[in-house]
């Protein structure tokens, strides 16, 4: 049998995962109804630019020709979705899943329930958030809502993310409260957000009160869509007097009380909606003695999620779930 050069077989690896990764792939989880993220009325700035003028509806669109293309538009209850592993398959951690799309709709099908299927057949339980999001119009097209959104100076990124990150939030303290239901280790909960959803991820990590911060986060082209950063602690504590000046003769750092919780970023280098500022946010972290593990592929545009491409970064969710073996979130043990 001939054999393949080494990018050959890399090539044919991919190749064969993108035909089997389809959204109409059999699962073995437990898909549970939608649960409630606030009891009654969400709380709501009644200034928040995003409330219609008058009512609309929640719904579906699915982009012609596209399974992957499912969007949710009009959220204004907010509900997370559970997919727990088949009964004895878990492993005790969880993961809450923000999709993305601008805050207009969220791309509920490859970076919402594909995710958590894909999550839960391993063993962790997928909760998919459906967050509020700004209200599309009657009658308003895609780009008619697009223009007004960008016309409109209240709607800066922070302000139309401002309900979706407070639903995100509020999720991982119901998810915890309800830890043994779920069969899940309250202390290792974590969070995956995309685009938009990087956001509601990225503000959940930047909580002041560490107690309610995730445990893990993974950032997936995404990030807090804010022009001033809430306080970031320092990772690690002061070096003590007389700690050597050069690097490699220092001991290993001391980590500093409310640090933030470990952080998993990947995109796309040919990434033109989210790349500048996504940068920009691990140059932040890193100054403030934070390491992120991060992934930066060489294409795959914006938005890729669990969509085949045939390039690697179809790999960033096997990274992702490497990742959180090797910080010690699937069976508890710290990481070393």
């Amino acid at each position: 049998m001939k054999r393949l050069a080494p990018a050959l077989l890399a090539f044919a690896l991919l190749a064969t995962r993108s035909q089997a990764q389809t959204p109409a792939i059999a699962s073995a989880t437990r898909e549970l109804a939608p649960v409630n993220v606030w009891p009654g009325t969400p709380p709501l700035d009644p200034a928040w630019p995003g409330t219609p003028r008058e009512p609309v509806e929640e719904h579906t669109a699915i982009t012609p020709g596209d399974p992957w293309g499912e969007q949710l538009w009009n959220v204004s209850v907010p509900t997370y979705q559970p997919y727990l592993p088949a009964p004895g398959k878990g492993n005790g951690a969880a993961v809450i899943i923000a999709p993305g799309g601008g805050f207009r709709f969220l791309s509920i099908e490859k970076e919402g329930r594909a995710v958590a299927r894909w999550l839960a057949n391993r063993g962790i339980a997928a909760f998919v958030l459906r967050y509020r999001t700004v209200a599309r119009l009657p009658g308003e097209g895609v780009e008619a809502m697009r223009s007004r959104i960008n016309a409109d100076p209240r709607f800066n990124d922070g302000v139309k993310g401002e309900p979706a990150a407070a639903d995100g939030t509020q999720t991982l303290k119901n998810i915890r409260a309800r830890a043994t239901g779920y069969g899940i280790d309250p202390h290792r909960v974590g969070v995956l957000g995309f685009s938009a959803g990087g956001h509601v991820a990225g503000m959940m990590v930047l909580e002041a009160d560490a107690k309610d911060r995730p445990d893990f986060a993974g950032l997936i082209y995404g990030m807090p869509f804010v022009n001033e950063l809430p306080p970031i602690p320092q990772a690690n504590l002061p070096w003590p007097a007389g700690t050597p000046a050069e690097p490699w003769l220092r001991p290993a750092p001391t980590p500093a009380p409310g640090r933030l919780p470990p952080l998993f970023m990947a995109m796309a280098q040919n990434d033109i909606a989210a790349g500048e500022g996504f940068r920009r946010f691990y140059q932040t972290m890193y100054e403030a003695d934070y390491r992120p593990e991060l992934h930066i592929y060489a294409t795959g545009g914006h938005g890729f999620g669990m969509k085949p491409q045939g390039n690697t970064a179809e790999l960033w969710i096997e990274q992702f779930h490497a990742w959180m073996a090797g910080e010690g979130k699937l069976t508890g043990t710290p990481a070393k």
